[in-house]
């Protein structure tokens, strides 16, 4: 299955809180981001937490620890047995190391987030594109400079890049990856063929109308499109 990633970097700074009521909106999962050698990006943890259920519910949560690289140099800084209280106490998903430096575990943690919005898959208008294709908000949320730009920049490049700017407001970016239907449960791929199905019909019914009126509607491609812009 093809599944095509917008993948939103909200600011961490204070002055761009007010961005984040549109920014949640629609999201399908969430990379909760600490950096491994900064202790204070691991205790606010919590409000990112509480602003993810404020703003979208109960949706799939991954906790991830970047700049795992610099264990190397300075050691474990954050106990293991924090990190792991902290998934079971908020019910994550599970808990991803990553190095965009290294380039570890990046493939593997947005694959992960790919998978989890399968797994809690709702048929949301602008998910949809074929019955082999989805396509999904993805965030990452945490402090500043934890690297979440540098994590879906190393991601959709495949590099590291050594002055990756500070983001300012957002960042995004979009990706496509494959996910083989051998990884797909069975009823959340006949989820999404019937989901598509209903969606169709519906599209028929705008078109025909359209063309009663008059109007020329866009395909259903460019209607997913403009759903997801």
């Amino acid at each position: 299955m093809k599944i095509t990633l917008s993948m939103w970097d909200i600011a961490g700074q204070e002055r761009f809180e007010f961005f984040k009521t549109d920014f949640f909106s629609g999201v399908a999962a969430v990379g909760l981001v600490f950096d491994s050698s900064r202790p204070e990006t691991f205790s606010n943890i919590d409000e990112y937490f509480e602003d993810i259920r404020e703003h979208s519910g109960n949706i799939p949560i991954i906790l991830v620890g970047n700049k795992n690289d610099l264990k190397k140099e300075i050691g474990e800084i954050i106990p293991r047995e924090k990190i792991i209280q902290m998934v079971n106490q908020y019910n994550l998903f599970e808990y991803i190391e990553t190095s965009a430096l290294e380039y570890k575990n990046v493939d593997k943690l947005f694959r992960r987030l790919a998978i989890t919005a399968l797994l809690d898959y709702k048929p949301r208008v602008g998910e949809i594109v074929d019955t082999n294709h989805v396509r999904f908000k993805i965030l990452l949320v945490g402090a500043a400079a934890v690297g979440k730009s540098t994590l879906i920049n190393s991601f959709v490049t495949k590099k590291f890049e050594e002055n990756y700017k500070i983001t300012i407001a957002i960042d995004l970016m979009t990706q496509n990856l494959e996910i083989a239907e051998e990884e797909i449960p069975k009823e959340v791929l006949e989820f999404i063929k019937k989901s598509f199905k209903s969606f169709k019909k519906k599209f028929k019914k705008i078109r025909k109308r359209g063309e009663d009126d008059g109007e020329q509607p866009d395909s259903t491609e460019e209607m997913v499109d403009d759903e997801v812009r």
